[in-house]
């Protein structure tokens, strides 16, 4: 039996919510899971989840395999590398130091994101005042 960590969606039309579930590969989307690792909701502004990483962990030593999607919830959430950390065999000390390390820099990577989200929102509020001022002109020499 080949087990995948996929998502099992729920919620209603329109407003999808998923869980996060270990299923036999050969069962359908909806179907009967072996265990509910968690849940993901992508319709919330910064896109929530909850996963048990301690399962997760689990399943994947089993030799689980996380369908795409799921893989980029691993990703973002930091599981990923944790695991990538853990098949290497280094220490769970050494691991929970990495892991806030690269928390620390998630966070500014995102910091910066939103800064330059920012700056350009400025920028492109700045060229619409300049196109409005031009054009206020030419509408006074037209009407003369």
């Amino acid at each position: 039996m080949a087990v995948k960590i996929r998502l099992k969606r729920m919620g209603r039309k329109k407003r999808p919510f998923y869980r996060l579930v270990a299923i036999d590969s050969r069962k359908r989307r909806d179907g009967l899971e072996i265990e509910r690792l968690g849940w993901y909701n992508p319709v919330h502004q910064d896109l929530s989840y909850d996963i048990k990483e301690d399962r997760v962990l689990y399943w994947l030593k089993e030799g689980a395999q996380p369908s795409d999607t799921v893989s980029g919830l691993f990703k973002r959430s930091g599981l990923s590398y944790k695991w990538d950390l853990i098949k290497r065999g280094i220490k769970e000390d050494k691991i929970e130091s990495l892991l806030s390390e690269w928390s620390d820099r998630q966070q500014a990577r995102e910091d910066f994101k939103l800064e330059k989200k920012k700056i350009k929102k400025a920028k492109s509020a700045e060229s619409e005042e300049a196109v409005a001022e031009e054009a206020a002109p030419e509408e006074a020499v037209a009407e003369e």
